[in-house]
């Protein structure tokens, strides 16, 4: 009903006297006495001067909306003219949605807003990188905003008044002018003599006058404000009249009157006012209006304005404030010009002295220091060796103190060996995001087989606790916490719960293992030209030898359990463990979290119950290491670089599991480490090998001088059998690819038996197949031996000490090509493609109403009256039937619904699907929603499908991506919940 008052008003204001009408305004808000000339005493109540001011901003508010006319017959405007200004003044408060502008316009008869005919003409569409689209006012469209659009609410006003300040401010203008109106229509053009008419003028006198005295209990900011703005709109009446007719046409007065000795008054009020400290804000404005009134003059006289001229010769004096601050200006302006002189002058001078003295710069070394020359030799030494993880030219690993603060108790403390434990929270869970044969899920193997089937992928948000604050907090959250909500998010009973600082779900702590600070070996080198690689090979083949006499004899002991260990090989073995040190010791509460890890990663990797005894626990350890390695390096996949590239907490938890799996020897039997070490080959062997040191009950560990070799030999052999394994495996599928692949192989081995030749491959297909397949396994291995070592990363050299052909390492140790298991090998036929594939999400349609078609019919089960929820897995591309009791099945002796069961195959019960929105699964009773990939023309979802067309967003759809494969799915469910506080779970079960 607004907006008809208003145009009543209108009607009135348009056929009655405006002093008339506006006597009847001063009287309808009691302000008649007040603007009548009757002074108020000093001794006036505040209550009745703040309840005065009120009034007068209410009073002068109505009649700048008297003054609207974006109305059909009002004005010469349209409907479309009209929807524009609506959207013109919501979009001056913020970039909005289209749907939020849909629902902030009024409808017509029809429900429609007409938006879609002008949004074009007045915004321009933003699509949303994470979020929806938004659209944002032009800038040719801002000067149709006006601070008092009548549409507004208190709070919208102020918003889009600051939001205008800034922009303007952003772009050195910052007046907030009001806009040039349509005219009236010739019924309704006498309203605009109510800005011309005598009371109108007086009102502005004594508010302004109150204003000028400074006052502060008479006047406030807003009334000023809003006094200026009808100023405003008069002056713009005034010049729009004169410029689009004849000066003796125009009956609007209002300058002549400020010509005369109540508006000449008025002139110098607004020049006082100009400068009053605590109208700041308002001296833009007031200088724009002290322009127009002269602008206003000269269109009259018929002269070209002199703005400048005239204002020093009608406005007083400048205030001592602008003087101070021009003078200020004019100084700073000197001072940059005598400073680019003087460097001018500078730079000429120096010139010229290198120019005289050309021949001594020619001389003069780059880096200008006064150091002792330092040899290219020693130089290229220096450099290598300080970016090489193993061998005889091994980097050190510095000492470097960390100081870490809990995010509890808020403590800071260092992080030692035999210090308190530190811990970083963690969530390990079951992973198929990497495997090649999806939907094969039994039992965990021993060892991680090559087809990735499932994996234990651990991850951490990266933030640290003392392990007793862990341990107090883990105690109260079981006792204290509100258990009806907590069940929901987390599971307490399997030790969940969430991050204290940022919510993110965890279920155990990796304890913090600093490194070692180590110095190499000066005589690396010479003991390298003795522990040869075959001569490494043929001393731990005997200790192997040895290891599985004693597994043999059940485990023996005395003198002759201790000869057979050896074997063969027990002098040389012996006199490898003359570089062996005393075993590292660590504090009771870092062996403590030690277990509690290793347990977690067993019980929850092999679902089953916890048991640190269990001989897998190591095992677990040291496959959940690397999974976690494998998945985390997706930087190739982003042509990002290996180093550097990673976020912090990806950084410090790869640091940590890396140091936790390599710990996993001293809480284990050594004869266990032993077992395992003998039937292995990948990061288990680097880890495990220090047990076979252990001699007579005394745990020794080796010395940076072995555990450089160890590391080299051992990685060098891996290396070789992945490039064997590429070359029989990279083209498998294609027959004739297969056999080429094949007769390559022989044909290369063969080389190798019998010549000791390395072939130029660098420009062939077998090359290229192999550097393709071996780049992947390379750029995992350097993560894993930096978080194993603490090398520095390099910039440009060989981190992991290979030869610039690989080919090379096959002729130290030629035999090992040519052995029958080998060529046995070459002759059989294998599943696994290396390099192995990166998975993605299935790809989807660009149209969403494809989706729609092919789930119209997809469940032969349901009948016409069931009421269907075609659902489809976005991790293998299944369609599946939701929440529909046509496809419950049986798991884990409970009936659940389609895509619980096949997440529990699919995903190892993490699933994503695709329904009007996205469904994110966790678990039998977890899950939540997330935006779907597919938005309309706005950059919108439309979740209950209203029949917008919807299109694939690919940024969208790669953070989906991203949000899978890194193992963020339990983290996004978990925060959902946790901000959604239901009293009633969901029955995930059944989708």
């Amino acid at each position: 009903m607004y907006d008809k008052d208003i145009i009543m008003l209108q009607i009135a204001a348009s056929k009655m006297d405006p002093n008339h009408f506006l006597m009847l305004i001063l009287l309808r808000f009691e302000l008649f006495d007040y603007f009548n000339g009757n002074s108020v005493s000093k001794d006036q109540l505040q209550d009745e001067l703040t309840q005065w001011n009120r009034l007068t901003e209410e009073m002068l508010f109505l009649l700048i909306a008297i003054f609207e006319r974006y109305v059909p017959g009002i004005s010469h405007v349209t409907k479309e003219d009209v929807t524009m200004r609506e959207v013109i003044h919501l979009l001056c408060i913020e970039p909005m949605a289209h749907s939020t502008l849909v629902k902030s316009l009024p409808e017509n008869e029809n429900h429609e807003t007409g938006l879609e005919a002008v949004i074009a003409k007045v915004a321009t569409f933003k699509p949303g990188v994470s979020g929806h689209g938004l659209y944002e006012v032009k800038k040719e469209r801002l000067m149709d905003f006006n601070p008092f659009f009548y549409h507004y609410s208190r709070s919208q006003r102020s918003k889009a008044e600051e939001s205008q300040k800034k922009r303007r401010a952003q772009e050195s203008n910052d007046k907030l002018r009001p806009p040039v109106p349509p005219a009236f229509s010739p019924s309704f053009s006498w309203i605009v003599q109510l800005l011309c008419c005598d009371v109108f003028i007086h009102i502005l006198r004594r508010i302004l006058q109150r204003a000028a005295e400074d006052r502060s209990t008479h006047w406030t900011e807003a009334m000023i404000q809003r006094a200026l703005h009808l100023i405003g709109q008069a002056l713009v009446e005034e010049k729009t009249q004169l410029e689009s007719g004849s000066v003796e046409d125009v009956t609007f007065d209002f300058s002549l009157k400020v010509g005369s000795e109540h508006g000449k008054s008025l002139f110098l009020l607004l020049s006082k006012i100009k400068a009053l400290p605590s109208l700041e804000a308002q001296k833009d404005l007031v200088k724009w209006l002290l322009q127009m009134f002269e602008i206003v003059k000269c269109i009259r006289e018929k002269s070209s304005p002199t703005v400048s001229v005239s204002m020093d010769t009608t406005k007083p004096e400048e205030s001592s404030q602008d003087k101070e601050k021009a003078e200020r200006k004019r100084k700073a302006e000197a001072a940059k010009l005598h400073r680019q002189k003087i460097m001018a002058q500078m730079s000429a001078m120096q010139k010229n002295f290198i120019e005289s003295n050309k021949m001594l710069y020619d001389n003069m070394p780059e880096t200008g220091t006064q150091e002792e020359p330092v040899t290219s030799s020693e130089s290229a030494m220096e450099q290598r060796e300080l970016c090489i993880t193993f061998g005889p030219l091994r980097g050190p690993t510095p000492a470097e103190r960390e100081v870490l603060t809990c995010i509890l108790c808020q403590e800071e403390q260092e992080v030692l060996p035999l210090a308190p434990a530190m811990v970083l929270t963690a969530c390990v869970q079951r992973s198929t995001v990497l495997t090649q044969c999806r939907g094969r899920i039994g039992t965990y193997p021993l060892f991680i087989p090559p087809d990735l089937a499932v994996g234990t992928h651990t991850g951490s948000c990266g933030h640290v606790m003392h392990a007793t604050c862990w341990q107090y907090f883990e105690a109260v959250q079981n006792t204290t916490r509100n258990r009806l909500h907590a069940e929901l998010i987390v599971d307490l009973e399997n030790g969940e719960y969430l991050c204290p600082l940022c919510k993110s779900l965890c279920n155990t702590v990796i304890p913090l293992i600093p490194l070692e600070p180590l110095t190499f070996n000066e005589n690396a080198e010479i003991i390298g030209q003795h522990l040869t690689l075959p001569r490494w090979i043929q001393v731990l083949a005997a200790r192997i030898k040895g290891l599985k006499s004693v597994m043999q004899d059940n485990g023996s002991s005395g003198s002759s359990g201790t000869t057979g260990l050896f074997g063969d090989g027990q002098p040389d073995f012996r006199s490898i463990l003359a570089y062996g040190v005393q075993e590292r010791k660590f504090s009771d509460g870092i062996a403590e979290m030690l277990v509690v890890c290793a347990t977690t990663v067993h019980r929850v990797g092999l679902k089953t119950a916890p048991n640190e005894l269990c001989p897998r626990v190591p095992l677990m350890a040291w496959n959940t290491c690397a999974f976690t390695i494998q998945a985390i390096n997706i930087l190739q996949e982003e042509d990002k670089p290996l180093f550097g590239s990673l976020q912090n907490r990806q950084i410090a938890g790869l640091k940590a599991i890396v140091q936790f799996a390599a710990s996993q020897r001293l809480k284990s039997s050594q004869g266990v480490i032993q077992r395992h070490f003998a039937d292995m080959m990948g990061v288990g062997l680097v880890l495990s090998i220090p047990s076979l040191y252990q001699e007579e009950g005394i745990d020794l560990q080796p010395s940076a001088v072995s555990s450089a070799f160890n590391n080299m030999y051992i990685f060098h052999l891996v290396t070789m059998a992945h490039i064997l394994q590429v070359l029989l495996t990279s083209t498998a599928g294609d027959a004739e690819e297969t056999e080429e692949a094949r007769l390559a192989a022989e044909l290369y081995t063969t080389v190798l038996q019998h010549t000791g030749l390395v072939p130029d491959l660098s420009g062939g297909s077998v090359a290229q197949r192999v550097k393709a397949g071996i780049e992947p396994f390379l750029r995992n291995a350097a993560l894993f031996f930096n978080c194993l070592t603490g090398v520095h990363p390099p910039e440009e050299c060989s981190y992991l000490a290979l030869p610039f052909n690989v080919f090379q390492l096959f002729q130290d140790y030629r035999r090992w090509c040519g052995s029958p298991s080998i060529t046995k090998a070459l002759q059989g036929k294998t599943q696994t493609i290396y390099p192995r594939r990166r998975n993605r999400l299935i790809d989807l349609p660009e149209d969403y109403s494809a989706l729609l078609n092919k789930a119209s019919h997809f469940c032969p089960k349901s009948t016409m009256d069931e009421r269907k929820h075609p659902t489809l897995c976005l991790v293998c591309g299944a369609m599946l039937c939701s929440q529909s009791s046509c496809c419950l099945s049986q798991l884990d002796g409970e009936d659940v619904g389609a895509c619980t069961a096949h997440a529990a195959t699919c995903g190892a019960g993490v699933g994503m699907f695709l329904e009007c929105e996205i469904v994110l699964m966790a678990s039998k009773t977890r899950g939540s929603t997330y935006p779907a990939p597919y938005l309309d023309d706005y950059g919108e979802t439309d979740p209950h499908l209203r029949g917008n067309p919807l299109h694939l967003c690919p940024e969208r759809y790669r953070k989906l991506n991203q949000l899978w494969q890194q193992h963020c799915i339990l983290e996004e469910i978990a925060r959902s919940l946790e901000v959604v506080n239901v009293m009633f779970a969901f029955e995930w079960q059944l989708v």
